[in-house]
């Protein structure tokens, strides 16, 4: 599984990326429609206390394994990745109970599955590690969140889409400074994944484009978010 052979195995939309689309679509699928059978209090305990370890564990291996490999750096600390960042929340919320947390977690942790599902950064595949850590880690967060979505555990009102947008533009600006000052780029916030969009644009248009890009986009979710919830609330 720690085989670099198995490195450059993957790219975007190919078919191994398809497949894993697809079967994590499925899991999605199935988490809605037996929904009512898993939204008991036996159920929740279980599967937060086991989706948290199972998220800490993968996190883990991936931090010892970039550490076997010599490639140790400030990028690796969590609170610079907004994936890494959305994933420890989730992994303190499951494992602390505090599901009152994923009002919140909830729009990023759509937001950042959304860019790293569909536009995968990375180009390990089955069977290494860093394959199954990408899409297992990714999937995990969104999953915890739709869950309580989905048994009805959530409010998505416009008080939690304020705050969310709120949280968001004051650690963006935070991470924007800390991108300056150490010529970084945390968030994606100096330079796109697609290097050619932001230099199209150019500096600093690029930036306030893609943070409103970002909460435009977190705004969508609530709007899809608030149609399902009326669906649901309907079949109950």
């Amino acid at each position: 599984m720690f085989n670099e052979a198995y490195n450059n195995r993957l790219s975007m939309f190919d078919g191994l990326h398809l497949f894993t689309l697809f079967i994590i679509a499925v899991l999605i699928g199935l988490l809605y429609l037996y929904r009512n059978n898993i939204n008991n209090e036996r159920f929740e305990k279980k599967f937060r206390i086991i989706l948290g370890v199972f998220l800490l564990g993968f996190e883990l291996g991936f931090h010892l394994w970039v550490l076997s490999r010599g490639d140790y750096a400030l990028d690796m600390i969590p609170l610079t990745g907004f994936c890494a960042l959305t994933n420890l929340a989730t992994i303190v919320a499951l494992l602390s109970n505090k599901k009152e947390w994923f009002n919140y977690i909830i729009y990023f942790a759509l937001t950042g599955a959304f860019f790293a599902l569909v536009f995968v950064d990375t180009t390990y595949g089955a069977p290494h590690f860093r394959y199954f850590h990408y899409f297992l880690v990714h999937t995990g967060f969104i999953i915890a969140s739709l869950y309580y979505f989905f048994t009805g555990q959530l409010n998505i009102t416009l008080k939690y889409l304020k705050t969310a947008l709120i949280y968001l533009l004051g650690y963006s600006l935070i991470v924007l400074v800390m991108d300056i000052i150490l010529e970084k780029n945390w968030f994606y916030l100096l330079e796109n994944p697609i290097k050619e969009i932001s230099d199209a644009i150019g500096s600093p248009f690029y930036t306030v484009l893609w943070m409103l890009t970002i909460a435009l986009l977190i705004t969508l979710w609530f709007g899809l978010l608030k149609l399902i919830n009326r669906k649901l609330i309907k079949q109950t």
